[in-house]
């Protein structure tokens, strides 16, 4: 499939695309920061909530040979229409002698009804209990203030970036050369800062799996950019190819490398789609597969734009620019050598 479309001659186009759309996020982000939620719309694992956890041992509490969970439920219900708090969420896990049942509230909850609450429900279970057995069995409150830039994944997320760029620039300098390695990294950060932008602009709930997409965006990124300049590369030895100017030159590698460009990320956002929908189809929240499969299209989208539409029609320039200095710097040894 060939496009014969002209990237070079479209690059201030393909600029003002992205900078409209990065200062954009960049604008709602802040605006956000301030009168919102924070700069990304954050949720799952990095929002804030307060809970009650309830722990309890393999204990008959309702004297009907009731399951413990579905008695501490009961027992937690009552306690909550009382004090008149709500919570949004609940689940519970099993222990090897019991288990535990964890109820989120907005961090907007009132800590005092809470904790009158955790009041309710150990008076509740203590007159249910007898004996040592209600040293195992209680409710506690807790609250949560997640921060984003100091979580482990960001931390990791960070750190798999900076490696990503940094080899990125030394294999480009080492295999290709210096001109397509800087190409090639404004690729990475340009696709990255356009998926992080869409994020803030978009206000997708954001939780542990922006930083997974993050990420991918740049290592995609990294494999599109290889195909791309290895064309680049190949056509710039063709003989007969040499004829063509550096845009010329460009706009054909582009064409070229346009479809395995396009498709990968395609491949790669409809896999990620099936995964997600298949590891949380057992979840009762909808945002567990909504938010990191809009993510994923996300992130596959700006590799897709970023590698094969917005980096061919930049790099074009660096090129037309560096054959103009070669030619140039020929030239003048060409003068010396005559002298």
């Amino acid at each position: 499939m060939k496009t014969n479309f002209k990237l070079s001659s479209k690059m201030h186009l393909f600029i003002i695309i992205s900078s409209v759309i990065i200062a954009l996020g960049l604008c709602v982000g802040i605006i956000c920061q301030c009168v919102a939620n924070g700069f990304f719309n954050y949720s799952d694992d990095y929002s804030n909530y307060r809970s009650i956890t309830v722990s309890y041992e393999d204990t008959d509490f309702s004297g009907k040979d009731e399951e413990p969970v579905d008695a501490i439920k009961e027992v937690c219900k009552k306690a909550f229409d009382e004090v008149g708090v709500s919570y949004y969420t609940v689940s519970h896990g099993d222990t090897q002698t019991g288990g535990t049942v964890v109820y989120k509230f907005v961090y907007s909850s009132d800590q005092g009804k809470l904790e009158q609450a955790v009041q309710v429900i150990n008076e509740k279970i203590n007159a249910i209990v007898e004996g040592s057995a209600a040293n195992y069995n209680g409710a506690v409150a807790n609250a949560s203030v997640s921060l984003l830039g100091g979580g482990k994944t960001i931390a990791m997320a960070s750190i798999a970036l900076s490696a990503c760029l940094v080899f990125h620039f030394i294999y480009f300098v080492i295999r290709f050369r210096l001109t397509m390695a800087l190409g090639a990294v404004l690729a990475d950060v340009h696709n990255l800062a356009l998926f992080l932008m869409l994020m803030a602009l978009c206000r997708i709930p954001v939780g542990s799996s922006i930083a997974v997409y993050a990420v991918l965006t740049v290592v995609i990124t990294v494999i599109g950019t290889c195909f791309l300049f290895d064309r680049v590369r190949k056509n710039s030895k063709d003989e007969e190819l040499k004829k063509l100017t550096a845009l010329e030159l460009v706009d054909k590698s582009a064409d070229e490398s346009f479809v395995i460009n396009t498709v990968m990320p395609a491949c790669l956002a409809t896999v990620s789609v099936i995964l997600f929908v298949l590891t949380s189809i057992s979840s009762l929240s909808p945002l567990a597969i909504v938010s990191p499969v809009l993510a994923s299209l996300i992130s596959f989208i700006c590799c897709a734009y970023g590698t094969a539409i917005f980096t061919p029609s930049v790099y074009s320039r660096f090129k037309l620019i560096a054959d103009e200095r070669k030619k140039k710097s020929r030239t003048k040894t060409v003068s010396k050598t005559e002298k």
